[in-house]
């Protein structure tokens, strides 16, 4: 089911999450605990599923959590605990939104994230719902939700709604083991996670067998990394340019960009000089300076990169934009809600920006682009068409200055680096507070400017050929994932029909708890 079409299931259901979730134990004496046990498990997967050096515990986490949202016998329980565990989850996860834009939108913005953190945990508790009610067995329940989870993160990269914010399969870039993500994309990742989790989860009722097979595949994955040949010397040369400006004063007009990136821009000597997103608006283009650019342009109803050399050679329009930011799903029909909040939030009537189609990379004195805009940065298909297209280098134009607190910066430049490892090229990275780096074929960040300062980076790199695996074949791993959950349901609906069975969990019980 597309991701847009289980938005609109999950929000207009979200009142019954709510409410089922306020039974957490289903009559459970203790249901309290049982709350506070599941918002602790949630948020230490949160500790360790942000790319920090410890990520690799991750699997660890995700192994608790997966032994207590299974056990219960009654699918409502296990669904209830998964609601608990992944709010928490995502409450700490993207904490940086709240704490950012409450300084800049004031305090009653911050009143709309505690529902985008439960409408996000709902998807996790339908899934789970599901796998609970159609897998009769602890172990298929644990199996199930493991591969249900892979395929939950594909949905959540889909449709006008998508946001992949708090895909698990970033927590391995800290280790050799994200360089398969080459043959598989981040989702391979992923997938290497939950099943490592659901086999650690499996020795609770003494079955060793998953892990005897899992722990080879993690050796070949750790041996693939380690192996990989070195990535070719850079060869040419380009000039990132950070403006440190603050978003609101340009979005008010008080601000004068131009002058600011014209000024950087004279420290370049050759190649091609790239601004970040928005850097000007479309009354500074007649006035740009001469020289080989690739720029992040304000136009009425578009958010786009245009490269010029001394004239216009081509544009690329955002064509993954921000919901709720850049644009307003269901904007008819929900027009009196819109308006009514952005009344609340002191803000103008807001129509939105067209999304641009996936075309063709902009190329500047013979070498190919594949220019994308910041939110952009973590959907792994925008960066594989454009390297199809013919792309030897990417080029991400980011704007993270909203971002004033927490760590959303560092977020979103490290799952944009795993674009790099995907498609096997250098990724330039321009941001108007940062980060701006260059960032090689295998993940690594080769050069960087301090954030939140304005500056200038010679970046060095190679044009790149050739494709990988992941972007010929996409995300295969989620094939796998719905084969595997396929025959744990199957094998479930035939055991249903040949035999009644007793609930065989941990715990040893078959009662809701």
């Amino acid at each position: 089911m597309p991701y847009d079409i289980c938005m609109s299931v999950q929000i207009s259901s979200a009142a019954k999450m709510l409410h089922f979730g306020r039974g957490v134990g289903a009559g459970d004496a203790s249901s309290s605990w049982t709350l506070v046990v599941s918002v602790v498990l949630g948020v230490l997967l949160a500790l360790t599923a942000v790319p920090f050096a410890w990520s690799a515990l991750t699997p660890l986490a995700l192994a608790a959590l997966l032994l207590w949202v299974c056990t219960p016998a009654n699918p409502t329980a296990v669904a209830a605990r998964l609601f608990w565990s992944m709010t928490a989850f995502f409450s700490l996860h993207l904490l940086f939104l709240p704490l950012s834009f409450a300084p800049l939108f004031g305090a009653l913005s911050v009143l709309l994230f505690p529902l985008l953190f439960a409408v996000e945990g709902g998807f996790y508790a339908l899934m789970g719902y599901l796998v609970a009610l159609l897998a009769p067995t602890f172990l298929g329940r644990v199996w199930g939700v493991a591969f249900g989870w892979v395929i939950l993160e594909w949905l959540r990269h889909l449709g006008p709604f998508a946001f992949p914010w708090g895909t698990l399969g970033y927590a391995l870039l800290p280790t050799p083991l994200i360089q398969v993500a080459d043959l598989g994309g981040v989702l391979l990742a992923s997938l290497l996670i939950t099943t490592l989790a659901a086999a650690l989860a499996s020795l609770a009722v003494r079955e060793v067998r998953p892990l005897a097979l899992t722990f080879p595949v993690w050796g070949l994955a750790l041996g693939y990394g380690l192996t990989r040949p070195e990535v070719a010397p850079p060869t040419h040369r380009a000039l990132l340019v950070q403006g440190n400006l603050n978003p609101l004063d340009k979005v008010q007009g008080t601000a004068q960009p131009l002058p600011i990136y014209a000024r950087l821009s004279a420290a370049n000597t050759s190649g091609a000089v790239i601004w970040p997103e928005t850097a000007v608006t479309e009354k500074d283009v007649p006035n740009l300076p001469g020289l080989p650019l690739l720029i992040g342009v304000a136009r009425t109803g578009q958010n786009r990169i245009e490269a010029w050399d001394g004239g216009f050679r081509g544009a690329y329009d955002k064509h993954q934009l921000v919901p709720f930011g850049e644009y307003f799903p269901l904007r008819e029909p929900l027009a009196p809600l819109y308006e009514g909040v952005f009344s609340a939030l002191g803000l103008p009537s807001l129509t939105g920006l067209q999304a641009g189609q996936l075309g063709q990379p902009l190329t500047l004195r013979g070498v190919s682009y594949g220019a994308y805009v910041c939110y952009e940065s973590v959907f792994p298909t925008v960066a594989r068409q454009l390297v199809q297209g013919g792309a030897g280098v990417l080029v991400n134009a980011s704007n993270d200055g909203w971002f004033h607190a927490g760590n959303g910066v560092e977020q979103h430049f490290a799952m944009g680096r795993v674009r790099a490892i995907e498609t096997r090229r250098y990724v330039l990275r321009a941001g108007n507070i940062g980060v701006t780096a260059v960032v090689d074929p295998q993940g690594w960040v080769t050069q960087a400017l301090p954030t939140r300062r304005a500056g200038a980076l010679a970046a060095r790199y190679a044009v790149q050929e050739g494709t990988t695996w992941y972007v010929r074949l996409g995300d295969w791993p989620v094939g796998v994932a719905i084969l595997g959950l396929t025959g744990l349901l199957a094998q479930g609906i035939v055991r249903r029909a040949g035999s009644r069975l007793v609930f065989n969990a941990p715990e040893q019980h078959a009662d809701a708890t």
